[in-house]
């Protein structure tokens, strides 16, 4: 029925109404979802022009290489800065344990392992600024790595109350990250992939940046061994992570 009345309207006319939908990012992604040509208007025309009016800096910087498109496109970017990834995503879930060092010393055959019980596993709306800055994205990774470029959302990210402790989740995206210093020690050390998939793109797995020693060491860790802080990046640079609620800065 969609489909029929609304191709007797212009592309034009359909994005006019489109656009007088923009102040709840849901009414877009449901569109999305109607027909073929929904899709096509809404992933290179709405999501490409609200990324543009609201992150004009960011998309610039990330488009510099002149590339048409941000890695994974304009649906994964605008998701990006809307979508906090859930506490799955940002591996809070994971059964690991020893939260990384399993894929490099082997499992640990004497532990055994419990899933955490929590809400919210997945992708969400995200609470707070929906705003992505570099400045938050150098106060993540370790020294060696500050002139990789990491922009991520604004502290304290989308926190999600739970009964072990608060969890402040995080995303962000690398520009040029095959180019980046973080790439090349994930690449040369040849870091295996875990099981995590991207919160907002198609990737299926991601590299554990903590594991990777790419994030500062003076977080460090929790009296359980859980890291005070953990990032999962995917092939197109996707950043997921949580931060926990010890201080972290003075």
């Amino acid at each position: 029925m969609a489909e029929t009345v609304f191709s007797l309207l212009t592309d034009d006319v359909i994005l006019n109404i489109f656009l007088k939908l923009e102040d709840d990012p849901r009414h877009w992604a449901r569109l999305a979802c109607v027909c073929n040509k929904f899709s096509s208007l809404i992933r290179n025309f709405c999501w490409k022009n609200k990324c543009s009016h609201n992150m004009p800096s960011l998309v610039s910087d990330l488009l510099s290489d002149s590339s048409s498109a941000p890695p994974g496109g304009w649906a994964s970017l605008h998701k990006l800065a809307i979508c906090c990834p859930g506490l799955l995503h940002a591996g809070v879930l994971l059964e690991s344990s020893d939260f990384g060092l399993e894929l490099e010393l082997g499992p640990d055959e004497n532990h055994q392992r419990k899933r955490k019980v929590c809400r919210s596993l997945t992708s969400h709306l995200a609470c707070g600024n929906w705003n992505l800055s570099r400045e938050q994205g150098n106060k993540l990774l370790a020294r060696q790595f500050r002139d990789d470029c990491l922009y991520i959302c604004d502290w304290p990210g989308c926190v999600h109350v739970e009964e072990k402790r608060n969890y402040m989740l995080f995303r962000g995206i690398f520009k040029n990250f095959k180019r980046s210093r973080v790439w090349r020690t994930i690449n040369d050390g040849n870091r295996k992939k875990i099981d995590l998939n991207c919160a907002f793109c198609l990737c299926k797995e991601t590299w554990d940046l903590h594991s990777a020693f790419c994030l500062r060491r003076i977080f460090g860790y929790h009296d359980d061994g859980e890291p005070v802080v953990r990032a999962y990046v995917c092939e197109n640079g996707h950043v997921s992570g949580a931060w926990t609620d010890l201080p972290l800065f003075t």
